[in-house]
């Protein structure tokens, strides 16, 4: 019986220095993370948000979308494509918002919040709302390198100024945008947009809504996506992402 006895606390032993030693591997695996982006920039948000959200240490890179620093030789030999944001691995660029959640998520599956829900059916249904947003509504707000083409063009045809109008399309788009997510919501129990937890979904649909508001609208008419943004910012993952927390906005100029 000792014999067994001293057995079972050996075993237990060697399970405890087991599990010391994968802490102190995951440790020392965690990765180099710099996040290259914009104060404005609604897709660098979603990256913030994530990263926060999985409580992955990162830090901070302004690249100035107003001064074309994204048209900069140093930063197109980080992204030759001249876009944000970067998220910079070890050393290593990975792109575009959606591609990059997904992969933090496989990678560190443990750590932090879940980014995708338990289901198949929900994973499913927060995969979709996240799209939604990255390829029906955020490429609509039309930032300048889409806007000055088209006004350009516009221009050698046009007998009135394109840009008001433009405006104008861009507004009426995002309106009827937003109103078609808050109905989809609302279908859904909150008070997140999938019942009780942060997801994917909403790292995305927040920042959509700071940008629209940027844009002047006014989201009181659609309910469901002001209880989730005012829920969301309660939370600090999305309180410190916001876009007015970050040191290149122009509220947190040093002087």
């Amino acid at each position: 019986m000792e014999d067994s006895l001293g057995s079972v606390e050996k075993r237990r032993g060697q399970s405890a220095n087991k599990r010391h030693l994968e802490l102190e591997t995951s440790t020392s695996l965690m990765p180099s993370l710099e996040l290259y982006g914009c104060w404005r920039s609604s897709a660098s948000q979603r990256l913030q948000i994530g990263l926060r959200l999985k409580k992955l240490p990162f830090s901070y890179t302004p690249v100035c979308l107003d001064r074309g620093e994204q048209h900069s030789d140093w930063y197109l030999a980080i992204n030759p494509r001249a876009e944000l944001p970067t998220l910079m691995v070890d050393g290593e660029p990975w792109v575009q918002t959606l591609a990059i959640l997904e992969t933090l998520e496989e990678t560190f599956p443990e750590q932090g919040h879940s980014l995708l829900p338990t289901t198949h059916r929900e994973r499913r249904i927060c995969r979709a709302i996240a799209e939604q947003i990255n390829s029906s509504m955020q490429p609509l707000l039309l930032p300048a390198r889409l806007r000055k083409p088209i006004i350009e063009a516009g221009c050698q045809t046009a007998a009135t100024p394109l840009e008001p109008a433009l405006q104008a399309g861009i507004r009426q788009h995002q309106l009827h945008a937003l109103n078609d997510l808050n109905t989809w919501l609302a279908s859904f129990s909150g008070p997140f947009c999938l019942d009780s937890s942060p997801t994917m979904a909403d790292a995305c649909v927040v920042p959509q809504l700071d940008a629209v508001m940027r844009l002047g609208l006014d989201l009181r008419p659609f309910e469901r996506l002001v209880a989730l943004h005012r829920h969301c910012q309660s939370l600090e993952a999305f309180a410190m992402a916001a876009p007015d927390q970050q040191p290149d906005a122009p509220n947190r100029s040093s002087g």
